[in-house]
């Protein structure tokens, strides 16, 4: 059993992120991307610098967005994801394995992480639902 869990700690990112993830820019409405992530159905999203470089400056979820609104009374159509956004959010690398993702997420208890090259530019995201679905199919295999 030990060499079937050591199995499991060597899946690679690449394994379980997704390609070609959505994300926004510090400049869009708060509105916008609320009602997207609505309609897309998604926790969260990166946020990128610009939509050429996709260089990962922060990330917002809905959560971010219901917070602000209870807490604080903002008005969603004069605020800009930069003002809700967590700014340098945690990140893994395409190299990295699900034992390196876990212990981020659990030791930041976080569900999402954007998948970054060495320039930061976003190349992915990873999400816990994806990771069980990745660990449920290695050990289907076994």
């Amino acid at each position: 059993m030990g060499s079937d869990f050591q199995k499991l700690n060597d899946i690679n990112v690449s394994e379980f992120m997704i390609t070609e993830p959505f994300y926004t820019t510090p400049d869009e409405k708060i509105s916008t991307t609320e009602l997207f992530m609505l309609r897309k159905k998604i926790g969260g999203l990166p946020v990128v610098r610009d939509l050429k470089e996709k260089i990962v400056i922060g990330i917002i979820t809905q959560r971010d967005i219901r917070l602000a609104r209870f807490a604080l009374a903002v008005e969603a159509s004069k605020t800009k994801v930069r003002d809700l956004m967590s700014p340098d959010p945690i990140v893994v690398k395409l190299e990295d394995t699900l034992k390196v993702v876990l212990e981020k997420m659990f030791k930041n208890d976080i569900e999402r992480l954007p998948v970054v090259d060495n320039n930061k530019k976003l190349i992915g995201l990873v999400i816990q639902n994806d990771i069980l679905k990745a660990i449920y199919k290695h050990l289907t295999k076994l």
